[in-house]
Parts: C-alpha cells; sequence; structure tokens
C-alpha cells in the first residue's frame, strides 16, 4: 500500500495494524495480505426507487439497495438499507 498511499497514511495504517495484532494473536503474519483500503465516501449518484415497494421505478423485480445505490452512508446504514428491501422484497412474494 507504501507505494499508492501518502506516507502519513502508510504510517498510520502499518502502526494501527500492528497495534491491533498485539491484542489479536494471529491477525498479523508473514501470509497477510492487505488488499485495499476503504474510502469514507458514498455513491454520487441515486438510482431511483418506488418509496413503498422498494423496487426500481420502471425496472420491475430491480431492488436498488445500499450504499452503490446511493441509499445509504456507511456499512451500518446499509445494512439497515438491506434489511428493509429484504423484507419489501418478502411482502412482494409472499403469495408467490
Amino acid at each position: 500500500m507504501a507505494s499508492i498511499l501518502p506516507p502519513s497514511v502508510d504510517q498510520r495504517l502499518r502502526t494501527g495494524i500492528t497495534e491491533f495484532a498485539r491484542s489479536m494473536k494471529g491477525y498479523l503474519t508473514n501470509e497477510a495480505v492487505m488488499v485495499g483500503v476503504e474510502s469514507r465516501t458514498s455513491s454520487p449518484i441515486r438510482i431511483p426507487r418506488d418509496r413503498s415497494t422498494f423496487q426500481h421505478t420502471t425496472v420491475r423485480g430491480l431492488y436498488p439497495c445500499g450504499e452503490g445505490a446511493g441509499y445509504a452512508g456507511g456499512i451500518v446504514s446499509a445494512a439497515l438499507d438491506g434489511q428493509n428491501v429484504a423484507r419489501a422484497i418478502a411482502v412482494t412474494y409472499a403469495g408467490s
């Protein structure tokens, strides 16, 4: 990650991972691989959906959900949005 992150961020990540590994044995090993970092940004778009059915406004059966669809701003709100969409799907297909 040092080749793509600013030195201050790289150093903080290294320090944080090392500190965390002290309390969680086996977390940091010679086989450990960091594949990326998560940014704190939300989707710049919002896929339209009906407020009551949670389905796309024109594409039946499509349920835009979570951060990528523009309905959440983090892991918790994305999980809650997913629960709401799952309930809406269950209601839609309960009689099928």
